[in-house]
């Protein structure tokens, strides 16, 4: 079944992962589509994951850095403009979901195509010299399969560093962790005349080719365009979805006074303190005593 190529300027991630998850759920035609896009920085969080075990929010929030949880699994990834997203909807009648191999071809084939050898390794990331360029996820309805990736082209990488690495307190969560890999971009394995357009044009090519062809090229009109927008407002601009969302986790501080030292730990479930415990100072002359709080209203941010 060929393509349907949805065109989309738009680079902001709210609207980018609201318009990912409404493609899977309510795009119009019995068809494939393919997305190519990029987004302003931020990190996507897998829809399992604890934020403030992925991501150093404070460090986000100075400098402006959007965190927004998509509707797949898998790990937390940055982008920004250097970063070239893709996202396939199929029908689920002609893929397996988990099935990484079918849609991440083509991404091996582009690289070929300039004389650079990658691979597929485990189940979902594209490396290159056994580093990883590419990490993707999938989420699927009863009808239709969601694949969509990242493929660092020139990204920030020093950004990614400092925004993936998350704040010393002691972290303790039933949520899906990443496994932090070595990353590099592409851009430096590419011929020296390569822009990010010409990959792009080169991937559409090879995506088109492993899926029958182009079928057709489309734009949201402003109906559908605030059907995504309200989805957008409606779940992935909330708090409750980015950060009450992550499972629950415990958490333990730790500080020392001139008077002893002091152990706090707190458990939170939908973001909010259910439980915390505060116990007596440790090597102090205060007798102390353990305090219990139970369902303390309070967002964790």
């Amino acid at each position: 079944m060929a393509i349907i190529v949805v065109h989309n300027p738009i680079t902001d991630p709210y609207f980018n992962i609201a318009l990912d998850t409404w493609l899977v759920r309510e795009a119009p035609f019995d068809a494939q589509y393919l997305m190519l896009w990029q987004n302003q920085p931020a990190v996507i969080i897998g829809r399992f994951q604890n934020t403030h075990e992925e991501v150093n929010v404070d460090f986000a929030r100075s400098h402006e850095i959007a965190i927004v949880r998509r509707m797949s699994g898998g790990g937390a990834v940055f982008h920004d403009l250097g970063n070239l997203n893709f996202s396939m909807v199929v029908p689920t009648d002609g893929y397996s979901f988990n099935d990484y191999a079918a849609f991440t071809q083509p991404v091996i084939d582009t690289l070929a195509h300039y004389g650079v050898s990658t691979e597929l390794s485990g189940r979902n990331d594209v490396l290159v010299n056994g580093h990883k360029f590419s990490g993707n996820a999938q989420y699927r309805t009863t009808s239709r399969l969601l694949h969509h990736g990242t493929i660092l082209f020139d990204a920030d990488l020093a950004m990614v560093s400092q925004i993936l690495t998350v704040r010393p307190d002691k972290l303790h969560s039933k949520g899906i962790k990443s496994v932090r890999s070595r990353v590099t971009n592409i851009r430096p394995y590419l011929p020296g005349n390569v822009t990010l357009d010409d990959f792009r044009r080169t991937l559409l090519g090879a995506i088109a080719k492993h899926n029958g062809g182009i079928a057709d090229h489309w734009s949201l009109n402003e109906t559908q365009i605030s059907a995504v927008r309200k989805l957008q407002q409606d779940r992935f601009n909330q708090w409750d979805w980015n950060f009450g969302a992550s499972p629950p986790f415990n958490l333990l501080g730790r500080e020392r006074f001139p008077q002893g030292e002091l152990d706090v730990r707190l458990y939170v479930a939908h973001n909010i303190i259910e439980h915390l415990n505060l116990p007596a100072l440790k090597g102090g002359d205060s007798g102390g005593t353990t305090v219990a709080a139970s369902r303390v209203v309070r967002p964790w941010e």
